[in-house]
């Protein structure tokens, strides 16, 4: 497997210059990690299953929250998010607040097998060591970055679990588990769930 190979693996800082504005370069160590096996599916490779970008704490001067990734893809364009016109998430500290660490990052695509009709508990408790449930603007900025990079949509008929729990306002009630997916062609989505047993709920993961 060659480096020209692996690019489309990465969102590198070519991507991000080309897409958004410059950050820094990937860990030269990213090729080793993605070329090692994966934890979540025998016989399958990191490459074949996660994606690697390094984090933008900010971009065009301002915060890189979810709230301003709404305003970088509006509705009508592509990638979009589904909940434009429904602002539940207005005053969420993980989506109106939380930016990512200036650091490399490998995401798991996909939920982690196995991993619907579980409660959140027994969700992370599949996770193997050296991973974790990732924060919402980390799933949300790998499905937008995968869709970037390769015209496909993480997710798109399930949800991913994140770390993040809601906070009461007059839009949502406390306690629920911030999820990300269902990523179709209208838009992607980032909900709330209650943490009951549901088919359509997994946890995503993400590399310490």
């Amino acid at each position: 497997m060659t480096t020209q190979d692996l690019r489309v693996r990465i969102f590198s800082q070519a991507d991000w210059a080309s897409y958004y504005g410059s950050t820094e370069k990937l860990d030269p160590q990213v090729e080793e990690i993605l070329m090692s096996a994966c934890p979540f599916n025998k016989g399958k490779l990191v490459k074949d299953t996660h994606f690697a970008f390094m984090g933008m704490p900010e971009i065009n001067g301002e915060p890189l929250t979810v709230a301003k990734w709404l305003k970088l893809h509006p509705a009508d364009g592509q990638p979009k998010f589904y909940f434009n016109d429904n602002p539940w998430h207005v005053g969420q500290p993980h989506t109106d607040v939380a930016t990512l660490e200036s650091r490399l990052y490998i995401v798991l695509r996909e939920i982690v097998p196995g991993s619907t009709r579980k409660t959140p508990e027994d969700q992370v408790a599949m996770l193997p060591e050296g991973y974790e449930v990732p924060s919402t603007i980390v799933e949300v900025t790998k499905d937008i970055l995968v869709f970037r990079k390769t015209g496909k949509r993480c997710n798109g008929s399930v949800w991913a679990a994140c770390k993040e729990r809601t906070v009461k306002t007059d839009k949502a009630s406390a306690g629920s588990v911030s999820c990300v997916g269902s990523f179709y062609e209208d838009g992607l989505r980032v909900y709330r769930w209650h943490g009951n047993q549901n088919a359509g709920v997994g946890v995503g993961a993400s590399r310490k």
